[in-house]
């Protein structure tokens, strides 16, 4: 114990006098004090206020210097002096809470509340910690309870709102949002919960109205910046701009905002405006390497190539930046200069953030040179050590292993990877094909279900398990459900879109099967399977001419000799019909 804390007990001792009279000095044992403290006094059983307030000051002294469970025991022994000491009472569910003892936190506010059902301000903070422990009815519940006898206040209205909005009960909390609007214009935070609910339920237009409101009541760099991204997300350039310049105007050296206008800029296509203002950032920012990095991606957009690989070979000489030399690394492979490109390559070390795609591309210019070896060696060298293995680099072994009619080996392989990665969606997709290309059907659908137990929206595995119901003409309207799912989640992708004709075909809707499968076309004009498809529905619609061009189109396109002889059966079957 320090001599500065003996001092401030002594003092806080002399002060309280009467305190002197039942109690030992504070320098005794611990135990020696509680066992006077809890000692009745015969004949008298009023509080002790001078006590309770010494132990209540040093709990605070406690607290003050984060020992908490020393704090918690001299405030319990302030209730023990004073068990009506309501100023104790609100700091020992507080202290509970810094200390992490929620549920014990809990039982005094749910004890007081019994004890004061009157008091609000408990019940306020107790619907805290509920919302701490995503007890969110159980926080609505208390709310409503403020509300029943103090129905005036605007700020639990407030809370309920943003709760019913976290429970996606949009149309309550839209209700309360706009009765706060209506009854008070003024109010910041009324306008900004509503212009965040009107954009979770894609109402725009007004929420953008209503978050200019916000800004107009409150104007805030965050709130611009929210506002902005808006924008952009709705295409609204000219808006966003506004609202970054404005940014720049109250501080011409905010970083973050003179980027954002430059964002803009490159997207309205401007993008010399776009280079002057980042020659003018890079006079202020810090981190000129990565205003170097935009810049020289700006002028690769304009195939100012030259100029770019300049500021990019500086880069790679002057600095340790990773992104140059990979940049580096991709013009050279498009230049045709895979040795070159290997040799940019070899500056990008594990952890750096281009370390999987310089290795992705360094395989692949090892394919490509027939040196696949090569990239065996130097995947299996990467997955041997926790420093540099990565679930990328199983798959890409795996497909070298394949293309090599190893199929035990890239099989064991995967194994070994959802063993290492058993949260990561992609490698069991990646499993479930090398599965199914094996007439290893059943595994493979356990794998696809194991990716949506991971991840739910997985578009490629709700298509596949879909399509594979559809084939197999089975649970058609599970499968249906599943592919709408996945068109949902990639509208323009051709192949899902083939397969939702493919079910509604399966399902005897013609017509939009028909519709579906000329859309998917449209969008993989390449894919011969698409062709037979649409050959299939034209030849059940009887529209004989239009499926047997089809048939041909298709015919020609496929190289799988046994594909192409059931596509000439079917052209024989018309012929014969």
């Amino acid at each position: 114990m320090t001599s500065k804390y003996l001092t401030l007990i002594f003092c806080f001792f002399f002060l309280l006098g009467s305190c002197t009279a039942t109690l030992p000095p504070p320098v005794k044992p611990a135990k020696q004090v509680e066992a006077q403290l809890t000692q009745p006094i015969e004949g008298d059983d009023r509080p002790d206020f001078s006590c309770a307030y010494f132990y209540f000051l040093w709990g605070t002294h406690s607290e003050f210097n984060q020992k908490h469970a020393e704090a918690l025991d001299a405030y319990e022994k302030a209730l023990i002096c004073d068990p009506t000491a309501g100023y104790i009472k609100e700091k020992i569910p507080i202290l509970l809470l810094k200390m992490g003892e929620l549920e014990k936190a809990g039982e005094w506010l749910r004890q007081a509340l019994v004890d004061q059902p009157e008091e609000n301000s408990n019940r306020l903070f107790l619907a805290t910690l509920y919302i701490q422990q995503g007890k969110i009815s159980e926080a609505i519940e208390l709310y409503d309870q403020v509300l029943a006898s103090d129905p005036d206040n605007d700020s639990v209205h407030l809370r309920l709102g943003l709760l019913y909005s976290h429970q996606e009960q949009y149309e309550k909390a839209e209700k309360i949002f706009r009765r706060l609007v209506e009854k008070n214009d003024g109010s910041y935070f009324a306008h900004l919960s509503l212009a965040r609910l009107l954009t979770q339920i894609e109402q725009y237009p007004e929420a953008e109205r209503e978050y200019e409101k916000a800004l107009e009541l409150n104007w805030s760099k965050d709130l611009s910046y929210e506002i902005g991204h808006l924008y952009m997300s709705q295409q609204k350039h000219e808006d966003a701009l506004r609202l970054y310049t404005a940014i720049v105007e109250h501080d011409p050296f905010d970083e973050r905002a003179a980027l954002s206008r430059v964002q803009v800029l490159l997207e309205m296509e401007k993008n010399d405006q776009a280079l002057d203002e980042l020659k003018t950032i890079s006079n202020f920012s810090k981190n000129p390497v990565a205003v170097d990095i935009i810049v020289s991606k700006v002028l690769l957009r304009q195939k100012k190539t030259a100029e770019a690989k300049e500021i990019l070979l500086r880069l790679a000489r002057e600095t340790e930046n990773t992104e140059s030399r990979y940049m580096l690394a991709l013009l050279a492979y498009q230049e045709e200069n895979p040795d070159m490109a290997l040799e940019h390559i070899g500056h990008i070390a594990p952890g750096s953030s281009e370390f999987e795609e310089a290795v992705y591309l360094q395989s692949r210019i090892y394919k490509e040179k027939g040196k696949s070896e090569k990239a065996i060696a130097l995947l299996k060298k990467y997955i041997a050590s926790e420093s540099s293995r990565s679930p990328l680099f199983y798959a890409l072994l795996s497909s070298f292993y394949q293309e090599k009619k190893e199929d035990l080996a890239a099989i064991s392989l995967m194994e070994a990877a959802i063993t290492i990665y058993p949260d990561n969606p992609q490698l069991f997709f990646e499993y479930g094909l090398l599965l199914d290309k094996k007439g290893m059907y059943e595994q493979a659908m356990a794998k696809m279900e194991n990716v949506l137990e991971l991840q739910p929206d997985h578009a490629e595995a709700l298509n596949y398990i879909g399509y594979t119901w559809a084939d197999n003409n089975i649970h058609l309207d599970k499968a249906l459900e599943y592919i709408l799912r996945a068109v949902d989640l990639k509208p323009d992708n051709g192949y899902i879109i083939d397969s939702l004709g493919w079910v509604y075909f399966r399902m005897g809707e013609f017509e939009k099967a028909a519709q579906e499968l000329e859309r998917a076309l449209q969008l993989e004009p390449g894919d011969p399977n698409i062709y037979e498809h649409l050959g299939d529905v034209y030849r059940s619609l009887g529209e004989t001419s239009k499926a047997r061009e089809i048939y041909r189109k298709g015919y020609e396109m496929f190289e799988d000799e046994m594909k192409k002889s059931n596509l000439k059966q079917k052209i024989d079957a018309l012929a014969n019909e």
